[in-house]
């Protein structure tokens, strides 16, 4: 590359609005540290697009690893406090965090230039939540979701407060402070996710990141040995067990469920105040 193109790159990431401001962070903790040792272990190729410094917290003190800072929380707790304590410990210049989990295996390159399209406008438009999955529905809700998309004129979808996992842990960027204030209410990780908040939350129309999770209480996916090979990885020496059989029966019946009601029950459930709650930001 010539020096001018070099120079005149340079000025345009210094233009950049959300420039030096996010990061990723995996989120983890001393029980999901031999996760993290599998399932990123080629993080410098699927990252390599990616200007955004990278973190992973742990309970405990380690090493860097794989191109990541290791965090610690200051003292064991549950997950939203060790989050807390990690999210302080980042540099004060952060203002956004893309959140992970050691068990978020990324089956290809990210797209860097897109995450940055996408930071900018979060930062110019002062959002403070954006989910980088679309919403989940069932077949008519999808039918639905293509027209409301091929309607609108929003780069972002806009959340209903009635919307299930309001506030989701996955494939998500926060501003930092927004979610250390939502991590700071009282409850477990299954009320963090359905809290609604007075700032708006926002999702992406398309899936942004080709990521899967292949851990599931603790124990790996029937096919996470396949997945981790096609990506170069391996299970050699692993302790965690596998999911049995019947796990997969419960999550097809599920999934079936699913397609035909879709959140009916939880959508019920909420207008009975018996989900969630809603903060006073």
């Amino acid at each position: 590359m010539r020096l001018a193109d070099v120079l005149a790159s340079e000025r345009q990431g210094q233009a950049r609005p959300s420039a030096g401001r996010f990061c990723v962070l995996v989120s983890s903790s001393d029980r999901g540290r031999d996760i993290f040792e599998i399932v990123f272990r080629n993080a410098e190729t699927i990252w390599r697009d990616c200007d955004w410094p990278r973190f992973a917290g742990f309970t405990s003190r380690y090493p860097d690893l794989y191109g990541f800072k290791a965090l610690s929380a200051k003292r064991p707790s549950n997950w939203q406090g060790e989050l807390d304590d990690q999210l302080e410990s980042l540099p004060p210049e952060i203002e956004y965090v893309l959140l992970t989990f050691e068990d978020a295996l990324f089956l290809s390159p990210v797209d860097g230039a897109k995450l940055n399209e996408i930071a900018d406008r979060m930062v110019r438009e002062n959002i403070s939540y954006l989910s980088l999955l679309p919403v989940k529905r069932n077949v008519p809700g999808l039918v639905i979701e293509f027209f409301r998309k091929r309607l609108s004129e929003r780069p972002f979808r806009p959340l209903s407060y009635s919307e299930p996992y309001y506030s989701s842990v996955a494939e998500t960027i926060w501003s930092r402070s927004h979610l250390q204030s939502v991590l700071r209410q009282p409850g477990s990780i299954w009320d963090f996710e359905h809290t609604v908040t007075k700032e708006r939350h926002y999702a992406t129309w398309e899936k942004v990141l080709d990521q899967d999770q292949i851990v599931t209480r603790g124990k790996w996916d029937h096919q996470a040995r396949r997945q981790l090979a096609r990506q170069g990885l391996s299970l050699a020496g692993t302790k965690r067990g596998f999911r049995s059989y019947g796990s997969y029966l419960r999550d097809l019946r599920e999934r079936i469920v699913f397609q035909a009601i879709g959140f009916l029950s939880f959508r019920i459930r909420r207008r009975l105040n018996r989900i969630s709650h809603r903060l006073s930001e």
